[in-house]
C-alpha cells in the first residue's frame, strides 16, 4: 500500500529545503529506510496532528543531550497522506500496518476482539451467550457492544423474556436429569429432562432470533398485544403483569446502543470531514465490513455540476466490498453460510463509535441498505459549517 505523496529524504544533499515543503496538518506517514530485501526495511508508521512538527522531531539533526527517538540516519524516503479526521487516520494506519506488518499489526494497533452475542445454531438446543470470537460455523452474531460486561448484562436481562437454556453442557435429554434453577423457576423449557419437544424449543429459539433481529421490537409488539387482549377480557392482573414486562423491556432496550444488531444487517455510512477544504469523506459498512474512504467535494467552482443525489449514489455504490474473503484465513470454510466480517473492522468501528471524543456521524441503514440521500446531504452541510 502506498500513501498519496512520496518524497526522497537525503540530508547531506538538501538539509534545509525538505521541511518547509511538508504541510503543518493532520496526516498519516511512513518513513522508509534504504531499499533492502531484509526484514529491517519495513517502514516506521505513525499518525500526527501536525506533520511538519512531527517530522522535525524525528528527522532533525540529533542533539547530543536528547534521548528522544531520532531516525535521521536511517530514513531515505517519506510517504504521507493528509487526513480530515481521526477515524480516517486510524483506518489508514490499520491498512498500512496490515500491509507491512502482517504478523504483528493487531498487537501494534492494540486491537481487541469485539464484544458480541452469539446464538449457536448448530447445536440441537441452541443457546445465546456473550463471546469475543467470530467463527464461520453457521451461528448468528449480534453486536458490537461497548464491552464484554455490557454484552453479558444485556444477554442476561433480555433472555429473561424467553425460555431458552442458559446452561453450557451438551444436552442429552433424559427424565433423570436433575434440571437447574431456571427450569424450577419456569424460566426455561427444560430440554435437559425432556420438558419440551425439539419443535417447541426450536419455536422459542425462533422468537429469540426474531426479537434480536428487530432490536426487541417484535417482542415489544407481542407484549402490547397480550396486554390489550387481557384488558379487553377484563383480566386486569394479567394486563398489569404484561405492563410490567413492557416497562422492563423498555429499560433493557434503552441501554442497548443503536450500533448493536445482527452482523449480517450491520449496514451503515460513516461521514467524516475530508482532508481538503469543502470536502467530506465517506466510509461504507456492509454486513460489518468497512470500505473507504471516498471523498466528495462541495466546491462550487466545478465545470459540470451534477445533482448531489446522483453523486452520492455513485460514490457509495463504489464502496461496496468486492470480496468477503479477505482477512479471514483463520476461519474455517462452511459452504452455504455467509462469512462473518473481519473482526478487526468491527473493533475499529466500535472503538470510534463508543469513544467519548467521537467525531463525524454514523447513519445506520435498513436491511435493504437504502441510502437516505437527503439526510446525508444535511449531515455534510453540518460538517462543513463546523469546519467554517
Amino acid at each position: 500500500m502506498k500513501l498519496q505523496i512520496s518524497l526522497p529524504f537525503n540530508p547531506p544533499s538538501d538539509p534545509e529545503g525538505f521541511f518547509p515543503s511538508i504541510p503543518s496538518r493532520p496526516a498519516v506517514f511512513a518513513l522508509f529506510p534504504p531499499d533492502s530485501s531484509s526484514r529491517a526495511s519495513a517502514p516506521y508508521l505513525g499518525r500526527t496532528r501536525d506533520l511538519r512538527r512531527r517530522l522535525l522531531r524525528l528527522l532533525s539533526p540529533r542533539q547530543e543531550t536528547s534521548r528522544m527517538l531520532n531516525l535521521r540516519g536511517v530514513v531515505r524516503r517519506v510517504e504521507y497522506q493528509p487526513v480530515g479526521s481521526g477515524f480516517e487516520a486510524q483506518w489508514l494506519l490499520y491498512l498500512l500496518n496490515r500491509a507491512y506488518y502482517p504478523d504483528q499489526y493487531r498487537n501494534r494497533l492494540r486491537l481487541k476482539r469485539p464484544s458480541l452475542l452469539k446464538l449457536k445454531l448448530n447445536n440441537r438446543f441452541p443457546r445465546c451467550y456473550p463471546t469475543r470470537r467470530l467463527a464461520n460455523d453457521g451461528s448468528l452474531y449480534y453486536g458490537p457492544f461497548p464491552s464484554p460486561v455490557a454484552a453479558e448484562r444485556f444477554a442476561s436481562e433480555f433472555l429473561d423474556f424467553f425460555k431458552i437454556r442458559r446452561c453450557v453442557e451438551d444436552l442429552d435429554p433424559h427424565p433423570s436429569h436433575p434440571g437447574c434453577i431456571y427450569s424450577q423457576l419456569h424460566m426455561c423449557l427444560a430440554p435437559c429432562y425432556a420438558g419440551c419437544t425439539d419443535a417447541e424449543y426450536a419455536e422459542e429459539v425462533g422468537r429469540v432470533i426474531e426479537s434480536l433481529d428487530a432490536q426487541g421490537q417484535a417482542l415489544l409488539r407481542s407484549l402490547e398485544i397480550e396486554r390489550a387482549r387481557a384488558s379487553e377480557a377484563l383480566e386486569f392482573e394479567q394486563a398489569a403483569k404484561s405492563h410490567r414486562r413492557i416497562k422492563k423491556l423498555h429499560e433493557v432496550l434503552r441501554q442497548n446502543p443503536d450500533l448493536v444488531r445482527n452482523l449480517r444487517d450491520l449496514n451503515a455510512v460513516v461521514v467524516q470531514r475530508g482532508a481538503d477544504a469543502n470536502t467530506v469523506a465517506f466510509f461504507r459498512v456492509s454486513a460489518g465490513e468497512l470500505c473507504g474512504p471516498a471523498t466528495l467535494s462541495f466546491d462550487e467552482n466545478v465545470s459540470a455540476p451534477a445533482p448531489l443525489d446522483s453523486l452520492l449514489q455513485n460514490l457509495l455504490a463504489g464502496l461496496l466490498p468486492a470480496t468477503r474473503g479477505h482477512g479471514r484465513s483463520e476461519l474455517p470454510t462452511n459452504s452455504g453460510q455467509a462469512s462473518p466480517p473481519p473482526w478487526e473492522h468491527l473493533s475499529l468501528l466500535a472503538r470510534w463509535y463508543y469513544s467519548s471524543f467521537r467525531e463525524g456521524e454514523l447513519v445506520m441503514l435498513n436491511r435493504d441498505a437504502v441510502i437516505p440521500h437527503s439526510r446525508l446531504i444535511r449531515i455534510c452541510r453540518k460538517l462543513l459549517m463546523r469546519e467554517a
